[in-house]
């Protein structure tokens, strides 16, 4: 069964609050002088942290990205619009 539009605008809050948390992780480092920085996250379990918070925040933006294209797709379907690559650009740049 198809995603309902309703249903795509929640998962969309769902993964932006999920990517908003995930990013409040990292922004303590803002704070932070190399020198706390390297004594946080020195350690093989402070790049165990980090590197799962980096890889959080990566995975939540490309269901972000997924999510925008689908409910792109929606509209275009809804519509009945034929497509060409005109309305629904995939995120995934090359440049």
């Amino acid at each position: 069964m198809a995603d309902t539009l309703g249903s795509l605008i929640d998962k969309l809050c769902t993964v932006d609050l999920k990517m908003w948390n995930a990013q409040e992780d990292l922004y303590k480092i803002r704070h932070m002088t190399f020198e706390e920085f390297k004594t946080e996250f020195s350690s093989d379990e402070g790049m165990m942290i980090l590197w799962e918070a980096f890889k959080k925040g990566m995975d939540l933006n490309i269901q972000r990205n997924n999510l925008i294209d689908e409910i792109d797709e929606f509209f275009v379907r809804t519509v009945g619009i034929k497509d060409n690559g005109k309305y629904i650009q995939k995120k995934f740049k090359t440049y």
